[in-house]
């Protein structure tokens, strides 16, 4: 790593739904959680008579490598960190999907009320305004091995939110920035996997949306959607989690006009750290593409970011927005990462291919900074 690490922002990890669905705690170091789940990966209880013991191995791939204190390591300072609950009937892979709306909020609370435990306990800090965010970018120059750790709260679909007069509420509680859809079809319209718009009810909750400073956030937007709402939309924006569908096909990526876009509105795009997301021969529409096992490095998410700068003519709209553990673990994470504390050689690289110091803060922290403080001028 050259010189002393600098502060990364990281634009989009789901912290409360692994901490809630694969019951870690994130407090704990990651080889501790690790030797915590190899029980739960193989499948076979402590127990010897279990009855997972008589049924034999299970294996599961989401090895985990994201926790507090390897985030601390690598000076990933601030996180934007989700609510996330979607209504849409649940499968195998969609654990994080349920049947009601009234479910969804429920379960968006719990998520709250975990980063509030996590506040208590001293872990994060809420970042809900703008002297807010310069506390914590400020105790970042200069941490100690307790320094909490920044949280932007956002929400990955909108449907816990009941309904505009809820707004406010989430608001007041801390909530920045929110997607209206995720995978499917859900309450307020189509989003990644289908080809439909907007539904009814996304209007009257972008006019409450629009009396805060919430950002939209444009991931997981079917096609339609992602320009239904930008016709409809005048404030900020971003695409917290995404890559490029010129390098990677399918349409959980950005098309290059997609990008352009959010560019010409001032938004900043978050890379995200995923074989999924990298690999040209995985195509999203094309579930027989898909596989378990990473085959690319970190240094690939550089195609993604060389593809922005040269279509916006500038190093201005590229952040992290890695998704690391989000949905998947260290199975599909690039080849040569281990934990988080990894994302600051990521920066090594970026310096080595080219990029000056100042384009590589931007990357890190400088642009995502940028953003919020633009969208909180009033906050």
């Amino acid at each position: 790593m050259s010189g002393n690490p600098i502060l990364i922002i990281d634009g989009h990890l789901d912290m409360a739904f692994n901490a809630l669905f694969y019951r870690r705690d994130l407090t704990r170091p990651v080889h501790v959680l690790r030797e915590r789940e190899d029980s739960v990966r193989s499948g076979l209880s402590q127990h010897a008579d279990s009855l997972e013991r008589r049924q034999g191995p299970q294996t599961v791939n989401y090895t985990v490598t994201v926790s507090l204190p390897e985030m601390r390591k690598g000076h990933v300072g601030i996180m934007l960190s989700t609510i996330m609950a979607r209504v849409q009937v649940p499968g195998n892979t969609s654990h994080n999907a349920v049947r009601t709306q009234g479910a969804a909020y429920a379960r968006g609370q719990s998520h709250l009320h975990y980063y509030k435990a996590l506040e208590r306990e001293g872990e994060i800090a809420f970042i809900k305004t703008v002297e807010d965010l310069d506390a914590c970018v400020a105790a970042w120059e200069n941490p100690t091995p307790r320094t909490p750790i920044g949280l932007i709260l956002t929400m990955e679909s909108a449907d816990p939110i009941l309904g505009p007069d809820q707004v406010p509420g989430w608001w007041e509680a801390g909530l920045r920035s929110v997607t209206l859809t995720h995978f499917g079809a859900n309450t307020y319209g189509h989003g990644t996997g289908t080809v439909g718009g907007l539904y009814p009810p996304a209007y009257p909750l972008m006019d409450a949306l629009k009396e805060t400073d919430i950002i939209l956030d444009l991931t997981h937007a079917s096609d339609l959607a992602f320009w239904q709402i930008l016709d409809y939309w005048d404030g900020p924006v971003h695409a917290s989690h995404c890559n490029c569908r010129a390098l990677v096909p399918g349409q959980r990526h950005l098309s290059d006009d997609m990008i352009k876009a959010i560019a010409e509105r001032g938004g900043v795009i978050g890379l995200v750290f995923a074989e999924q997301m990298l690999s040209p021969t995985w195509n999203w529409d094309n579930p027989g593409t898909h596989y378990k096992t990473a085959t690319r490095p970190m240094k690939a998410v550089l195609e993604h970011m060389d593809h922005i700068c040269e279509l916006t003519g500038s190093t201005d709209h590229v952040a992290f927005g890695t998704d690391l553990d989000g949905g998947f673990g260290l199975e599909l994470s690039p080849t040569d990462y281990n934990t988080i504390d990894d994302l600051q050689r990521f920066l090594d690289t970026a310096r080595d291919h080219g990029y000056s110091e100042e384009d590589v803060a931007k990357f890190a922290h400088g642009n995502l900074i940028r953003l919020f403080k633009n969208a909180w001028r009033n906050t």
